[in-house]
Parts: structure tokens; sequence; C-alpha cells
């Protein structure tokens, strides 16, 4: 059910997707739910994104893919 985790590494959040990696760190938290969003964008699905920002701990957003404006 979930492919994309946003882990909090050394002042910076990290996306990655189960299959492809490492897709990118961020600033903040929300930047790196934004691209989780935009990586949602690929099949236009919402998307379930487990969240760690403290070892052991584990929180979970869902992302919707962005809106064509």
């Amino acid at each position: 059910m979930f492919d994309l985790t946003v882990v909090a590494r050394r002042g910076r959040w990290v996306l990655t997707d189960d299959e492809e990696g490492e897709l990118g760190d961020f600033a903040t938290q929300a930047e790196a739910l934004e691209a989780a969003g935009a990586y949602a964008h690929v099949d236009d699905e919402p998307r379930h994104v487990l969240i760690q920002e403290i070892p052991g701990e584990w929180d979970e957003a869902v992302v919707e893919p962005p809106t064509l404006q």
C-alpha cells in the first residue's frame, strides 16, 4: 500500500520510492510531500506516504496529484 517514504535525515527530508530508490532530498517535510504529490501525477492516483521524523516512529499522509490549471 505504501510505496513512497519521507524520512528526516541530517536536517533534510529524503523522498524514497520502494522500486526506484531515492528520488530527492528537500529542506522541509512540506517540500518532500509536495514532490510526492508531483510523483503521484504519473498515474493520477492519490499516494499513501510513510513519514519518519524520529527513528522508530511513523506517521502517514495521503498526497493528491496536482491539478492541471
